[in-house]
């Protein structure tokens, strides 16, 4: 079977699955099972273009088309109802202030000590801070420039599927070594909730952790004065066909870690989400890399 045609079938598999995900709202507790139904409406898989068909949406998403005044009103009417990691990552944005320095984002830049952390130093995750061994590196994709899509992965939106772009990234990455190198980008200026899916298969009631790196662009929004920053990553874990379980990441500007555990259902079924969400238009761009699972306490390496 040639590779494209292999990579298609994946693909279709994996969108497959994401049409059997209940809800993009962290679930806890009971493991609850919600009505797939009433996401469907919302739901749009995002398939690169290739020989085998335009892809989906059908075209690409730039340039991204002006959203009216009146669009941009009736978002900012809704900032008061924005959920607790949106309302975390406006209340960081507005404690550092005006014009303070990042790491990944808009100046000044840091530079020297201040552009290190625990994890990386200034855009590129450190080898010797994360050594692994990992899931997933995010070295193989396929698809066209703005739809591209990790091997073995699905694209998804919740929202603005027609102007989020899914990329391989290779400034603000791993340090690697390995091939290509790059990490998985998420972006787009209008609100959107997006990200890329895989499922892999653990031993039923085994305890599966997952961890992945993350990096929000500190875009340091101001409209009127106000400072628009209001968008996070999540990492969510599914388990069979129960509602995932989410962790959110709202903060800007430098690589964090996502960690989240769970107990593996009857069916052994686990699916990671990688997402990012935005309820404005800003300058939104998620990157993720550097996944690592463990079952058991023992590394899942696929």
């Amino acid at each position: 079977m040639k590779r494209s045609e292999y990579r298609f079938l994946v693909l279709l598999v994996v969108v497959a699955l994401l049409a059997m995900s209940a809800s993009v709202v962290g679930a806890s507790g009971s493991a609850p099972v919600s009505d797939w139904s009433s996401w469907q409406a919302n739901f749009t898989p995002i398939v690169p273009p290739s020989p085998n068909g335009p892809g989906s949406p059908a075209g690409l998403p730039i340039p991204t088309k002006s959203p009216s005044n009146a669009s941009l009103q009736a978002w900012v009417n809704m900032i008061p109802s924005f959920p607790e990691p949106s309302m975390a990552a406006h209340a960081e944005e507005v404690a550092r202030g005006d014009n303070h320095s990042t790491i990944v984002g808009h100046g000044p830049a840091a530079t020297g000590l201040a552009a290190r952390n625990e994890w990386a130093f200034g855009n590129q995750l450190l080898s010797s801070a994360n050594p692994g061994p990992f899931f997933e590196t995010f070295d193989h994709f396929y698809g066209t420039t703005w739809r591209m899509i990790p091997d073995n992965w699905g694209g998804y939106a919740y929202r603005g599927a027609d102007s989020v772009t899914l990329d391989r990234e290779q400034v603000v990455k791993d340090e690697g070594p390995y091939d290509g190198s790059y990490s998985m980008k998420i972006a787009a200026s209008v609100p959107f909730e997006a990200g890329i899916s895989r499922e892999i298969t653990v031993p039923p009631g085994s305890e599966v952790k997952v961890r992945v790196m993350y990096v929000l662009y500190d875009h340091g929004g101001l409209h009127g004065g106000n400072v628009w920053t209001y968008d996070w990553a999540a990492l969510g874990i599914k388990c069979d066909d129960m509602d995932a379980e989410w962790v959110n990441g709202p903060w800007h500007g430098q690589w964090l870690p996502l960690e989240h555990t769970v107990t593996a259902g009857p069916d052994g079924r686990i699916m990671i989400f990688l997402q990012v969400i935005s309820p404005l238009a800003e300058n939104v761009n998620g990157y993720f890399d550097d996944v690592q699972v463990w079952v058991d306490g023992e590394p899942y390496q696929g």
